[in-house]
């Protein structure tokens, strides 16, 4: 898959918590090499050990094992294609926390179907269910964002991710030594954390606020900012002065560190001249 638009601009520059964990992926598969088995058996996720046994790492430890170097190139490629831009509109924090969450999700889902299987005792490893947690976090981001399915095919975001979907929601039934339960366990996780804390998407969870902050701001710093002729940046409103974007970013940080709440009657009245068209 490849990412690209006129009204996208596509970022090839790794982002913070990417590159970290790009490179704590890449640790993880040279040290396979070398310990092989061992580190399946001790960190991959087996339903069974890691509720029976109550080896809780496991939910976490398994993301970072792969079973390939195919299996770890087309991850790494999806974190960073994917990956990279929605930590910038997010940050790294709320960036991780998604990401682990995700990958959590996928845990729960593959052990729900498989504890009281025969497949209790099988290891399933790789970050894929936290990849497709992010691939829809991007699909939800920027939707008519251009992706190049299999190379070939040109597809909105939007549509590329429902079609991800629909592809493990068939393959779940038919297995083939792929974990298709886990990846649509991550996509439903992230689907369900995104809509709890996102407004835009219905949700009005308290907790992890900053990312529906910070979700917010971007979005309020998309449709309030415009370009003068000699190309330098302003905020404006039909009926005030120009404002200065230094002071909106300002207010902006401050609605991410202390709530809407906190501004004054001045900054209120400032952040709407400057979303006025």
């Amino acid at each position: 898959m490849r990412a690209y638009g006129s009204s996208f601009g596509f970022d090839r520059s790794l982002t913070p918590a990417v590159k970290q964990l790009i490179i704590a992926n890449v640790a993880v598969f040279f040290l396979q090499a070398f310990l092989g088995n061992v580190m399946i058996e001790w960190l991959a996720f087996i339903p069974g050990q890691a509720v029976l046994h109550l080896q809780v790492w496991r939910f976490f430890t398994y993301m970072f094992l792969h079973g390939g170097l195919t299996h770890i190139a087309f991850n790494m490629f999806g974190l960073w294609m994917f990956g990279s831009q929605v930590e910038r509109l997010w940050g790294s924090r709320a960036f991780l926390i998604y990401y682990f969450i995700c990958g959590l999700g996928g845990a729960l889902t593959y052990g729900i179907f498989n504890l009281a299987g025969i497949n209790a005792l099988i290891p399933m490893l790789g970050a894929s269910a936290a990849i497709y947690g992010i691939l829809l976090a991007y699909g939800l981001s920027f939707p008519d964002s251009i992706i190049l399915i299999f190379m070939i095919l040109p597809m909105k975001a939007k549509y590329a991710v429902a079609l991800f979907g629909l592809i493990e929601l068939l393959s779940a039934p038919q297995g083939g030594g792929v974990a298709h339960v886990a990846h649509l366990g991550g996509m439903l996780t992230g689907y369900l954390f995104l809509r709890w804390t996102i407004p835009a998407l219905g949700g009005r969870g308290p907790g992890l606020s900053f990312v529906s902050t910070a979700y917010r701001n971007w979005r309020t710093r998309r449709r309030i900012k415009v370009v003068k002729p000699d190309g330098r940046p302003f905020f404006h409103g039909h009926d005030g002065p120009d404002v200065d974007q230094k002071e909106i970013d300002r207010i902006l940080d401050k609605i991410s560190r202390q709530g809407l709440q906190s501004l004054t009657d001045k900054e209120q009245d400032l952040l709407r001249k400057a979303g006025r068209r």
